[in-house]
């Protein structure tokens, strides 16, 4: 019988690639693309490594990279449905008088912070969604423990969110609400694509309203705090768990072996 490595290593293991997505940036300046790249491509050979020759897993195909049947159109959903999720808290903050738009910044500041926000937001999901879903999907897949994925997945998310946004009740359940969304995808289907999707059309939404300093496409003045907008946020935020659940409802959970899924690989 194969000997499967202890949850002791894979904690070391998850760890050892969680400290690389959340200290290695602060080694080099923002504006260095050339380190940006040399992170992002560092990041997968890291996971490929651990994965293949310490978890003896496939690869990154066992962290949820395994591109099965209609792995495209789970990506492209889940954009769609993350960046309009995201756009209709906007236009309530906007009719709610959290902000006024004074007019649309010049394209050409537009069009390059566009594209810089869909290669940056894009890379800083998929780290995430390997490090955190689709690592302890494959643990609990192979304990044979899904039951438990989707808590044990959004507690790790809550968690981690919160270690930046900072510890407190709105952004933790805000955080929760995300990651219960993302997690329930995986488990629906046995990979990251469509939680990817969420995140990273979420994420881009979030950088055409702000940027990245502040300005993104639109010149916002009068900007307003309130409880009243933070409620809101994770009301219109909570419109994510209905939706995946009816996209993907009748949906048998992924309990297919890491073998079959290979099988599957590059069929679209």
């Amino acid at each position: 019988m194969e000997r499967r490595p202890a949850t002791t290593i894979w904690i070391g293991y998850f760890l050892l690639l969680s400290l690389y997505v959340n200290l290695t940036t602060d080694m080099f300046d923002a504006g260095n693309v050339p380190a940006w790249f040399a992170y992002w491509a560092c990041f997968f050979i890291l996971a490929f490594l651990v994965s293949k020759y310490l978890l003896r897993l496939e690869g990154l195909n066992a962290l949820g990279m395994q591109r099965q049947r209609g792995w495209l159109r789970h990506l492209g959903i889940g954009f769609v449905l993350g960046s309009s999720v995201y756009a209709l808290k906007y236009l309530v903050f906007y009719e709610f008088g959290k902000f006024d738009v004074a007019g649309m910044a010049e394209p050409s500041f537009v069009l390059p912070m566009l594209g810089q926000a869909l290669l940056a937001m894009f890379f800083s999901s998929i780290l995430n969604d390997i490090t955190i879903r689709g690592y302890w999907f494959a643990y609990f897949q192979r304990r044979q423990l899904l039951a438990w994925y989707v808590f044990a997945a959004t507690v790790l998310y809550a968690l981690d969110d919160s270690i930046h946004a900072g510890f407190d009740f709105l952004n933790l359940t805000f955080s929760t609400i995300l990651g219960l969304a993302f997690a329930y995808t995986v488990h629906k289907t046995g990979a990251i694509w469509m939680s990817l999707g969420l995140h990273w059309g979420g994420n881009m939404m979030y950088r055409v309203m702000y940027g990245f300093d502040g300005q993104g496409m639109w010149q916002l003045e009068n900007v307003q705090e309130a409880p009243l907008y933070n409620y809101v946020s994770l009301l219109i935020t909570a419109l994510m768990l209905p939706a995946v659940y009816f996209i993907l409802r009748g949906r048998r959970e992924s309990t297919r072996t890491l073998k079959q899924v290979t099988e599957e690989q590059a069929v679209v």
